[in-house]
């Protein structure tokens, strides 16, 4: 049954190591949230052996859940699982899992990608002996299955759970030009982060044998949360050590610009808006949502800073369209919220409500500043 008013949710997961659970929250029209519902996800959820115990961002990564189209994706990092599930396009925060949740192909999952040809890969973070990604093709009847030969490696020594963030790996994306691309945070100047980078045949969804490893540029160093930069075969990637870098995919090995961003402390998260054009980074450390611009030649310039509540902790962010306006969707996991921003413009983020999800949620499901993770959106066509 249609939920009267309500055209989409959002969705993030608890990652509680006794139980991870999807939680989600309603959309209004004027794009605000309510309590939706709590869905168990299949798995349990495990928190990242951090310099700093007791930080956030428990898998040091973007893209924990994913929505592609009417489907949703995540990771269960403690069972070493991934799941899909069916978005109830009538009441978005019904969700139905599709078959069971099914082993990632490694240890300590904690990033998705999905296709438009619906290959899906799970990035894992841990101590891993065959590898550090898996593919999968996404089934509607079946959910996720395995395909052939599509397990990939990389040169990480890490640990179960994955210890970080230096030398975590961060993200993993599809690009438009048929890429799949994997962040990697560095460890010192001598041992900078980079972005492996493997071809991807979208008929057959088989990955190149070998990746090109695209080495940052100094002075970045922490490559993190990736975005797509829209009809340029480029990316947005965000690295807490300087601010940002934009990636030039059309060479080999990739080239990176890195531009600094003043006054931030910690840029990990990256998110993008079609209507402004803008990408949205995410500084936990400052407690700022900054506001970045790219123009034709791939030059990045900062068009505004966003101070948040101080101590708010925003990490992971997305963009869903609510009755033709784009709203940006934060989780400030340290305040346990959502702050939720209307950009009806380049430059002019409104700040439209701060959603308390413990006050939402705390009666159904176990809710942490140290493990809440993830951020996706979807919006009923």
């Amino acid at each position: 049954m249609k939920r009267a008013g309500l055209i989409g949710a959002t969705y993030v997961i608890n990652n509680d190591p006794s139980g991870n659970s999807i939680l989600a929250s309603n959309i209004a029209k004027d794009g605000t949230l309510t309590f939706g519902a709590v869905i168990p996800a299949g798995g349990t959820g495990l928190h990242g052996n951090n310099t700093n115990p007791n930080a956030g961002d428990p898998l040091f990564s973007q893209n924990a859940i994913k929505v592609v189209g009417g489907y949703l994706f995540t990771v269960n990092s403690g069972s070493n699982t991934a799941v899909m599930f069916r978005i109830n396009p009538e009441n978005p925060s019904d969700l139905t899992m599709i078959g069971q949740p099914i082993k990632s192909g490694g240890e300590f999952p904690v990033s998705v990608a999905v296709s438009e040809w619906g290959q899906v890969c799970v990035l894992n973070g841990g101590a891993v002996s065959n590898g550090y990604f898996s593919c999968f093709k996404a089934d509607p009847s079946s959910g996720l299955v395995p395909m052939p030969n599509a397990i990939r490696a990389l040169p990480l020594n890490q640990t179960t759970p994955a210890s970080g963030p230096p030398g975590s790996a961060s993200d993993i994306i599809f690009t438009s030009s048929h890429k799949l691309l994997v962040s990697v945070k560095g460890l010192s100047e001598d041992q900078p982060g980079y972005i492996a980078e493997w071809d991807v045949d979208p008929a057959t969804g088989d990955l190149s044998q070998d990746f090109v490893k695209n080495t940052i540029s100094s002075p970045g160093m922490n490559p993190f949360g990736m975005t797509q930069i829209p009809g340029r075969d480029a990316i947005l990637n965000a690295d807490p050590a300087v601010g940002y870098a934009i990636w030039d995919l059309t060479t080999v090995p990739a080239t990176s610009n890195v531009i600094p961003v003043p006054e931030q402390m910690a840029i990990c998260w990256s998110a993008y808006s079609a209507s402004t054009g803008s990408f949205f980074l995410m500084d936990p450390a400052a407690s700022q949502v900054v506001e970045v611009a790219v123009d034709e030649s791939l030059q990045g310039s900062t068009v505004k800073q966003y101070q948040l509540a101080m101590g708010s902790g925003p990490l992971d962010g997305a963009v869903g369209s609510v009755a033709g306006k784009d709203y940006l969707y934060v989780l400030s996991a340290a305040m346990t919220a959502i702050d939720v921003f209307a950009l009806p413009s380049k430059g002019s983020a409104e700040p439209v409500q701060t959603f308390n999800v413990t006050t939402a949620f705390e009666q159904v499901a176990p809710v942490s500043s140290r493990d809440l993770q993830g951020m996706a959106v979807y919006v009923a066509a």
